[in-house]
């Protein structure tokens, strides 16, 4: 187990040259433990860190404390392919985390590298809505504007920015609860918070063999660009269109390709009330040509007064 008095040989920053392992020595990767305490060479900062709250394809996150008691996320990036295949991984998502600040996109305060793993250190959020809507008291439709306000901001943001996400779910909408620093009550006030920027790309950039989603929520022009369109942002418009019809369905859905390349999630969304119904078929729309084109847009039609 690594403690606060390891020496800081085998830490590095993220991004800063070192020579090359010899080829016959094995990389190990080192998930970190419950209660071992991790310091960052790139802020001094040390961490201790708690138990596991995510798992992803890619990545591990655990809670974690910092020196000032705050409650944060420890994001640590699985030896998916060689190690300096995730160290340049980690470069890429903490570059966009950095140069993407907004306060509805998960916050990043640190990044470093030890003893051959690469941390993420990010703001903790409570809950993701994927735990949400798996609970017995959970009523979808009651949370879908609240919602939509800070999702579709943090969205829109990422495009002006010419970077789309790919990989809006319920496992990356995430729930912010802040601190009242002078209160009695512990916590003040509520806000969402899109995560992850591991697989987001410029819009210049995205094709089928960097786009990685799970099968349920590939989007019809993934699956027949020639007849659906271009991948581009419209991608995000259609996942916040699945993500705002479960809300309001309040329940997770799953789609077949065959489901998704006949429109069966906008055949859905056309039994909705106005104005759910028209903001929803609109996103959905297999014909990105069709579709909602911006999620400032999104969000006028699901203020747009009932028909």
């Amino acid at each position: 187990m690594t403690d606060e008095n390891n020496n800081d040989t085998n830490n590095s920053s993220i991004g800063q040259d070192e020579p090359l392992l010899p080829m016959e020595m094995p990389v190990v990767f080192n998930t970190p433990k419950i209660g071992q305490v991790i310091t960052s060479t790139v802020t001094g900062n040390t961490y201790r860190i708690g138990g596991l709250i995510g798992e992803g394809a890619f990545s591990f996150v655990f809670f974690c404390k910092d020196d000032w008691d705050n409650n944060l996320a420890a994001k640590v990036l699985k030896p998916v392919g060689d190690i300096e295949t995730v160290r340049r991984r980690t470069i890429e998502e903490v570059s966009r985390l950095v140069h993407l600040r907004h306060p509805n996109i998960t916050y990043a305060y640190d990044a470093f590298e030890y003893q051959n793993s690469f941390f993420i250190i990010t703001e903790y959020c409570n809950n993701s809505m994927l735990s949400l809507v798996r609970e017995p008291w959970f009523h979808g439709p009651a949370w879908v504007m609240p919602i939509a306000r800070n999702l579709l901001q943090a969205v829109e943001y990422l495009h002006s920015n010419q970077m789309v996400h790919k990989d809006i779910h319920f496992g990356n909408v995430l729930t912010a609860l802040s601190r009242n620093e002078l209160g009695d009550n512990e916590i003040n006030t509520v806000s969402f918070r899109l995560s992850d920027l591991g697989i987001s790309n410029h819009i210049n950039n995205i094709d089928p063999s960097n786009t990685f989603m799970a099968q349920w929520m590939l989007p019809p022009e993934y699956i027949r660009p020639d007849e659906f369109g271009p991948l581009d942002h419209r991608i995000d418009i259609y996942h916040c269109g699945l993500f705002f019809l479960q809300l309001l369905l309040n329940r997770e859905l799953y789609f077949t390709n065959d489901e998704i390349l006949a429109g069966c999630p906008r055949q859905l969304a056309l039994r909705l009330p106005q104005p759910f119904r028209s903001a929803l078929e609109k996103a959905l729309r297999r014909h990105t040509m069709y579709r909602t084109s911006s999620a400032r847009e999104m969000w006028r039609d699901l203020n747009s007064p009932a028909s």
